[in-house]
C-alpha cells in the first residue's frame, strides 16, 4: 500500500469480491451467456485473495472482521473453517508453498497504514509464523507474497528503495533479487507452472495493466491494453490461460486470455462486483463477489461451452 495514486487504485480494488471459475479444457462461454457462480462461504464478512492448496482439499484466504483483517484456511467445499491468525494486527494476502506445508502472507506490526508492512512464513500445523523479509527502512512495504513452483523463493513486493517494486528472496538462504527498476508501480506478482515467469500489474503504462517478464526479471512484456484497470493475474494450472480482474467495461469482472494476452474473454458477466481470481488445481477458477450483497467467495465452471471472442 503506497502513496499517491496507488492508494486510491488499490482501495477502489479492495472494495470488490472473490469468486471461483473453473475449465480444465479450453475456456469456452456462449456469447452473451454467463455461467452459474455457486457460493462457498456465508458468514457475510468481506474476503479477499482465496488460494487453494496444491492437492486441492483446502482453501486459504483473507476475511475482514470489523476492523480486523485476518487468515482462515477451510475445507474445499466451504466446511471446516479455521481462523489462524491472531492478534490486534492485520494479517492477510497468505499462499500455499508448493508442498502445501506452508503459507506465506502479510503482517502489519502497528495499527493503520503508516507502519511497515513484513512477510511471515509458518508451517501449517503447528501454526508459528516468523519473519522472513521485514524492517528494510521507514515505511517499508513488503506485501502479497506469492511461491515459486520449486519452493526456493517468494516474490513479493516493496517499496523498500523508495518506488513499488517486485523482489525474489530465498526462502532458505540469504538471496535477495529485486526483479523490477522503473519509475511506475509494480505489484500482485505470480509465478507460471513451469517457474520460467511471472505476471504482474503494473501502472507502466498509465492505467493499471497485466505484464510478463522472465523470473530473472528480463524480457517485460505488456499482456493487456484497456482503458480501465487490469490487476491481480494468475496462471492457470497448465500455464496456458490468465485470469485477471478489469472493470474495462465499467463494473469489476473476472477475465482471462490466453498465457500470451490473446482471446480476452469477460466469464463473470455479471452486474455485481467481482474481484480475486484463483485457480483451483483442477482448473476451476475462484473470485471473491457480492452478487449476493455480501462479500463471499464463489466458485463458477465455465467448461463444455462454445467459445467467445
Amino acid at each position: 500500500m503506497v502513496r499517491g495514486r496507488r492508494n486510491v487504485i488499490e482501495l477502489a480494488v479492495r472494495l470488490v469480491i472473490v469468486s471461483l471459475i473453473g475449465g480444465a479444457g479450453a475456456l469456452v462461454l456462449r456469447a452473451g451467456e454467463s455461467p452459474v457462480a455457486v457460493r462457498l462461504t456465508r458468514d457475510g464478512h468481506f474476503k479477499q485473495r482465496p488460494v487453494w492448496s496444491p492437492d486441492g482439499k483446502q482453501v486459504v484466504f483473507t476475511r475482514h472482521r470489523g476492523a480486523k483483517m485476518e487468515i482462515a484456511v477451510m475445507s474445499a467445499d466451504g466446511s471446516g473453517e479455521k481462523t489462524l491468525t491472531t492478534g490486534k494486527f492485520p494479517q492477510y494476502d497468505a499462499c500455499w508453498s508448493p508442498d502445501g506445508t506452508k503459507l506465506a502472507f502479510t503482517h502489519v506490526p502497528q495499527s493503520g497504514t503508516q507502519g511497515n508492512l513484513d512477510i511471515f512464513v509458518s508451517r501449517l500445523d503447528p501454526f508459528e509464523p516468523k519473519k522472513f523479509v521485514g524492517d528494510r527502512g521507514p515505511l517499508s512495504h513488503e506485501e502479497y507474497p506469492a511461491w515459486s513452483p520449486d519452493g526456493k523463493w517468494i516474490v513479493y513486493s516493496s517499496t523498500a528503495e523508495g518506488n513499488q517494486e517486485l523482489y525474489a528472496a530465498e526462502v532458505d538462504g540469504p538471496a535477495r533479487r529485486r526483479l523490477t527498476n522503473d519509475p511506475a508501480f509494480d505489484a500482485h506478482p505470480a509465478w507460471s507452472p513451469d517457474g520460467n515467469k511471472i505476471a504482474f500489474a503494473t501502472s507502466r503504462w498509465g492505467d493499471f495493466e497485466i505484464a510478463m517478464m522472465d523470473a530473472d526479471g528480463g524480457n517485460v512484456t505488456r499482456l493487456t491494453e484497456s482503458r480501465g484497470l487490469d490487476d491481480y493475474p494468475v496462471f492457470s494450472p497448465d500455464g496456458k490461460r490468465l485470469a485477471f480482474l478489469s472493470n474495462r467495461d465499467s463494473n469489476y469482472e473476472i477475465y482471462c486470455c490466453d498465457a500470451d494476452g490473446a482471446n480476452v474473454v469477460n466469464v463473470t458477466q455479471h452486474p455485481a462486483l467481482d474481484n480475486f481470481p484463483a485457480w483451483t488445481p483442477d482448473g476451476r477458477l475462484a473470485f471473491v463477489s457480492n452478487r449476493d450483497d455480501v462479500w463471499e467467495i464463489y466458485v463458477m465452471d465455465v467448461r463444455g461451452r462454445e467459445s467467445r471472442k
